[in-house]
C-alpha cells in the first residue's frame, strides 16, 4: 500500500467522511465512488489518505510492467470546488510519498473536464495522455429505455424479438438469492475465458473476486435487476447511483447475460433502466477497457457523451 489506509474495517465514521469526498463533485467516472474501490481493495491493494483538502485514492496498476507500479486516482473534494494553490500543493505532498515508497508518481482515472488543474500547477513537467480504453460511456436514461429512431433501431429489433419469443420474469435481487447470482458470474466468466485473450484470464478472476463484494451491498441500497427463463438465471445487471446525495446519474458495474439468447442483453439492459427513479438523467455503463466486441456494442447504443478519462507521468 501507499497511503495510511485500506479500505478494510472502517469505522462508519471514516465511511462517511471518505464517501463525502466521492460525493463532493459530479466527477462523470465510474471510479469515483465508495463503493467502486471498496470491491477492488483486494486486488488492487487500493489505499487511501486525505492529503491537505483533498482526498487521495492510490491502486496497483493493470499494466503488464514488472515491478507492478501503483496509480493514484485524481484527488477528491468534497466542497465541489478546486483550489489550484491547495491542490497543488496536495499533489506535491502525494509524490513525496510515492518516492519513499520507492516510486514515482503517475496519476490515473483523470476526468477530462478536470486535466486543466494539473497542466496549470505543472505546465512542461507532466504528460498528459487520453486512456481511450478507460473512457467511460454515459447515455440518456431515456434513450435507453424508449430505443427511439433510427440510431437505436437495430437495439430494439433484438429487444422485440426477445419480447416475443421468450417467456421471461424480471426481478430484483434479495440476500437470499446471492449464492445463485454468484454461481451465474462465475460461470458466465469461466464461459467467456473462451472468447477472450489469455491475458485477461487474471482479470475475469479479479471480476469474480470484486462482485463477490459488490454482492455484500445487496438489500443496502445496491442497484440489481434479474431475468430469469425457466425459472433459471440468465442475466444479472448490478449498479448504484454515482452519489449518495443525489440520483440523477447511475452507474452499471456488473452486466452479463447469455448472448446465445438473442435480445437477452438488450433486455437486461431495458428492463433494469425503466425501472429507475424518475429523477435518473444518465446511465453509466463504465469502460470497454478495449475489448473491441464490447466497444462495438456499448457505441451501438449511441453514448450522449464519454467520460474521458486521461493519465499523467511527471516529467522531472
Amino acid at each position: 500500500m501507499i497511503f495510511k489506509n485500506s479500505f478494510d474495517n472502517l469505522s462508519e465514521e471514516e465511511i462517511k467522511e471518505v464517501s463525502s469526498y466521492f460525493d463532493g463533485y459530479d466527477y462523470k467516472s465510474s471510479g469515483h465512488t465508495f463503493l467502486a474501490n471498496y470491491i477492488w481493495r483486494n486486488t488492487h491493494k487500493i489505499s487511501w489518505e486525505i492529503i491537505g483538502d483533498y482526498l487521495c485514492v492510490s491502486a496497483l496498476s493493470d499494466s503488464d510492467v514488472e515491478p507492478k507500479e501503483y496509480v493514484m486516482s485524481f484527488p477528491c473534494t468534497k466542497t465541489g470546488e478546486y483550489d489550484q494553490k491547495k491542490f497543488c500543493e496536495t499533489i506535491t505532498k502525494a509524490r513525496e510519498i510515492f518516492r519513499e515508497k520507492g516510486q514515482e508518481l503517475r496519476i490515473g482515472l483523470i476526468p477530462g473536464h478536470l486535466v486543466h488543474y494539473l497542466k496549470e500547477c505543472y505546465c512542461g513537467e507532466v504528460m498528459i495522455e487520453h486512456e481511450r480504453d478507460d473512457d467511460d460511456y454515459i447515455y440518456l436514461r431515456e434513450d435507453l429505455e424508449f430505443l427511439k429512431g433510427r440510431k437505436l433501431h437495430n437495439k430494439k429489433n433484438h429487444l422485440n424479438y426477445f419480447l416475443k419469443n421468450y417467456e421471461f420474469t424480471y426481478e430484483e435481487a434479495t440476500p437470499e438469492m446471492v449464492p445463485e447470482i454468484l454461481e451465474y458470474i462465475y460461470y458466465k466468466n469461466e464461459y467467456k475465458l473462451g472468447e477472450t485473450p489469455e491475458e485477461w484470464k487474471e482479470i475475469l478472476e479479479q471480476e469474480n473476486e470484486a462482485v463477490k463484494e459488490l454482492l455484500k451491498f445487496v438489500g443496502k441500497g445496491l442497484l440489481t435487476g434479474i431475468i430469469r427463463i425457466d425459472g433459471e438465471i440468465v442475466a444479472v445487471t448490478i449498479g448504484e447511483f454515482a452519489r449518495s446525495t443525489d440520483k440523477e446519474t447511475v452507474i452499471v458495474h456488473v452486466e452479463k447475460a447469455d448472448d446465445r439468447i438473442r435480445g437477452l442483453y438488450q433486455a437486461i439492459n431495458n428492463e433494469f433502466v425503466k425501472r429507475l427513479p424518475p429523477e435518473t438523467k444518465y446511465v453509466n455503463r463504465e469502460e470497454d477497457m478495449g475489448l473491441e466486441n464490447l466497444r462495438q456494442s456499448k457505441l451501438g447504443y449511441k453514448p450522449y457523451e464519454m467520460g474521458e478519462k486521461y493519465s499523467a507521468r511527471f516529467l522531472r
